[in-house]
């Protein structure tokens, strides 16, 4: 772990390490291509006693080309000619939680980072034209009451996480100047998960039946097959827009997002479902799997997360409870929330803990498989999934969020899963860079046991 020292000279591009770099690759290089984020330069080899063991020291000119802040601690990666300082990570957020940046801002310096730099910007901030980029990083002081956010303009990354949809032009730039270092990827939409997954055995029992939604048959044919469906935007969420209809006898109930219920004889003739099939907004018909307990619609979240071994692990999951004759779960309609193990107890009251652990390890293995299948159509790292378990304890996905919110973890009060939540992703991004910090993260947490 690294400080960087600002050395005035008259020199230009120079390096200095200290004088215990001498016994090492370094000694007897002339130069060296220094790395920071995409940003790269060569610059001559020189030593200075002045520098402690964990400083570098850089001439002052190359500050004319890049930012580099001398208050963070760096990871650094070398080899035979090259020294890579970081990581350089870019947060991308969306204007409105621009807006809450103060919020935002809170949320990572207690929790997200290790070493490094954490760039907090948006799409809007990004130029092509210089590749730079405008937005904040948290400038850490010897006192902590005033360490605060600074706004600057930084060079490229090494790595991009994404929690907004990126233009695609802007996307495939971002994508080629990192080296293809960019998570999540791709932003898809219900049919398009359908598309992606469904192909594979391994996972296609574990999705319910899905078509796209195009004229009234559609829904009458998928209705000779299932007891209840639901109809669903190709790009909703928070349960907007829903529509469950059910076969009761030679009538159909349609429960609306508003939960408000209405029986008929025909589908065709309900003005909701008039309006949908007359809408240039795209429609899915989905299977209906609802499951309930004690007369509500109970879900589950999983938070799948790739982590410093750029594996895909569950860092937690919880169940939501709706409020009864609900037909979603989102937090509008939500009745309570449990963590998910206390839920699945209360729900199935499996025998003993070791059969809990055992149905734990089943939903597991079902979403890494789901994930890495996913990972063939582009790179992701942060999900949340939302699924049921019927009363067989079969699991079925019902989406896969990439830009989820946080406000469950405050009325559940999990602080441990919410700051495994915020920091995964940048122990993930950390790794993506090429920086290997499993030693550390496995100190910590024997630090915790």
């Amino acid at each position: 772990m690294i400080y960087i020292k600002w050395i005035k000279t008259k020199e230009i591009d120079e390096i200095y390490f200290p004088p215990n770099f001498q016994e090492g690759v370094f000694g007897s290089l002339k130069k060296i291509n220094f790395h920071f984020g995409s940003w790269g330069k060569e610059l001559s080899v020189q030593f200075s006693e002045d520098l402690s063991d964990n400083q570098i020291g850089l001439s002052e000119n190359i500050k004319n080309d890049v930012f580099i802040p001398d208050d963070l601690l760096y990871e650094v990666n070398s080899t035979e000619d090259s020294l890579i300082l970081g990581p350089v990570i870019l947060y991308l957020i969306s204007k409105r939680l621009f807006k809450r940046i103060d919020h935002i801002m809170k949320r990572l310096e207690n929790i997200a980072p290790f070493n490094g730099l954490v760039i907090i910007s948006t799409v809007s901030r990004i130029s092509k034209e210089t590749k730079t980029i405008k937005g904040y990083y948290y400038q850490q002081k010897s006192n902590s009451l005033e360490s605060n956010w600074e706004e600057k303009v930084f060079s490229y990354p090494d790595v991009v996480f994404k929690r907004v949809h990126v233009p695609k032009k802007i996307n495939k730039h971002l994508y080629e100047e990192t080296n293809g270092r960019v998570f999540n990827s791709k932003f898809f939409n219900k049919w398009e998960m359908w598309k992606w997954l469904s192909p594979y055995e391994v996972i296609r029992s574990h999705i319910p039946h899905t078509a796209e939604l195009n004229n009234v048959a559609e829904i009458y044919g998928m209705l000779d097959k299932y007891e209840s469906i639901y109809l669903k935007p190709r790009n909703g969420s928070q349960g907007k827009g829903i529509i469950e209809i059910k076969r009761i006898g030679d009538s159909y109930l349609v429960t609306d997002d508003k939960n408000i219920a209405t029986k008929v004889e025909k589908i065709d003739g309900h003005l909701k479902i008039v309006k949908v099939l007359k809408r240039k907004r795209k429609y899915i018909i989905q299977q209906g799997v609802p499951v309930k307990h004690d007369s509500r619609n109970v879900d589950f979240r999983i938070y799948m997360q790739k982590d410093e071994k750029k594996q895909w692990k569950c860092s937690g999951y919880i169940a939501r409870f709706a409020k009864p004759d609900s037909i979603t779960t989102n937090l509008h309609h939500l009745d309570y929330l449990l963590p998910g193990k206390e839920a699945l107890a209360k729900i199935f009251q499996p025998p003993n803990e070791y059969d809990l652990e055992l149905i734990e390890q089943k939903i597991v293995n079902v979403f890494v498989d789901a994930c890495e299948l996913l990972d063939l159509n582009g790179c992701f790292g942060d999900l949340a999934i939302d699924f049921i378990l019927d009363k067989d304890l079969h699991v079925w996905i019902l989406e896969m969020n990439k830009r989820y919110g946080y406000k469950s973890f405050s009325i559940i009060k999990d602080t441990t899963l919410y700051g495994n939540v915020i920091r995964n992703p940048f122990l993930y991004a950390t790794a993506l860079a090429g920086f290997n910090i499993e030693s550390k993260t496995s100190e910590i947490e024997k630090s915790k046991e």
